[in-house]
């Protein structure tokens, strides 16, 4: 099968690698759609502790079920599917701890989405594979990312009314304002110092804030999306009494960052961190998408075929820019 193989830091290649493998409880899946991730990215730049090549990269994704084990029970070929990156081990301190999200001992399918196959157990399928309705197989290949928002947002509990402030419109800045706004009711603002990325968010009936530097409001909580530590102190001010800075996005190792104790101590706000997401959660991600509670086509405008010339100008466009976010059509 064709397949984008994380070969070390700066080195992926488009090639044939073999089928992965099947047993009597192995589901088959033909990957239809995958998109590319800021992990990904990432990845390829300055490479992953978790992510040890060679291996295939890619973990977005839906498709279709082409074979089943004679022990697989629950899914059937044909069906449309979109499926967990890992599951947790249910052992851990962690998941007895029920913070799923940080398992330390994660569970994996054979291989990444940027693959047309990919292959998961019959145990493996029971928390981290789900069936959707055909209209929705596009749109369910990002119920990870939407889990990811729906984590972040358990760490500040958001209520109907409630003002909160995403800073960074990047695809996963847009993300977390559109679930905000549709899913919990909040009033949802979104910041970017690249005004030409605010376009979308405002089309969407997220409201702009144009100029931080002359920031005045507060929210109950404010998001932080880009990993620039500088970040943290500037916003911190802005949080209300009680309220949330989260730190969404994931910061370089070594990262040190400035916030002042005072206002956490005497106004009883929290910085807290977020990463990764719960079976609940790509459950519940999965239920929003094919219910049709929150549109995701708009992010589906720069689409490629899984091709080698095509693979390589869809990666170039996410790292410059260009693709708010690149996905492939197999």
């Amino acid at each position: 099968m064709k397949a984008v193989l994380y070969e070390a830091p700066k080195s992926i290649s488009f090639r044939d690698v073999p089928d992965p493998a099947v047993d009597t409880d192995t589901i088959l899946i033909k990957v239809s759609y995958s998109f590319i991730c800021a992990t990904d990215i990432k990845t390829y730049r300055q490479g992953h502790p978790h992510i040890v090549p060679p291996t295939i990269l890619g973990h977005e994704f839906s498709g279709i079920v082409e074979s089943v084990g004679s022990d697989v029970e629950s899914f059937s070929v044909g069906d449309c599917v979109t499926g967990s990156p890992f599951i947790n081990c249910g052992t851990c301190e962690s998941c007895f701890r029920g913070r799923p999200e940080v398992c330390s001992a994660r569970k994996f399918p054979s291989n990444g989405a940027f693959a047309e196959r990919i292959a998961m157990t019959n145990e493996y399928a029971k928390l981290g594979l789900f069936t959707v309705r055909p209209t929705f197989l596009r749109q369910a290949a990002l119920s990870e990312p939407v889990a990811c928002v729906l984590n972040s947002a358990r760490s500040f509990n958001p209520r109907p009314g409630e003002s909160v402030l995403v800073v960074g419109a990047g695809f996963m800045g847009v993300l977390n304002a559109l679930v905000l706004k549709t899913v919990f009711g909040v009033r949802a603002y979104i910041t970017d110092t690249n005004t030409e990325r605010l376009k979308l968010p405002a089309s969407l009936g997220i409201e702009i804030v144009e100029d931080t530097e002359k920031l005045s409001g507060f929210f109950n909580a404010i998001i932080l999306t880009p990993p620039i530590p500088e970040l943290i102190i500037r916003y911190q001010s802005h949080v209300l009494p009680f309220g949330h800075l989260v730190l969404f996005g994931g910061y370089a190792k070594g990262t040190k960052a400035l916030f002042d104790p005072n206002m956490v101590h005497y106004t009883g706000s929290k910085i807290v961190g977020t990463s990764g997401f719960s079976p609940f959660d790509f459950k519940t991600a999965v239920n929003l998408i094919t219910d049709g509670a929150i549109d995701l086509n708009v992010f589906m405008t720069n689409m490629y075929e899984f091709s080698s010339s095509e693979f390589q100008k869809a990666f170039i466009d996410a790292m410059d820019g260009r693709a708010l976010k690149a996905g492939f059509i197999l």
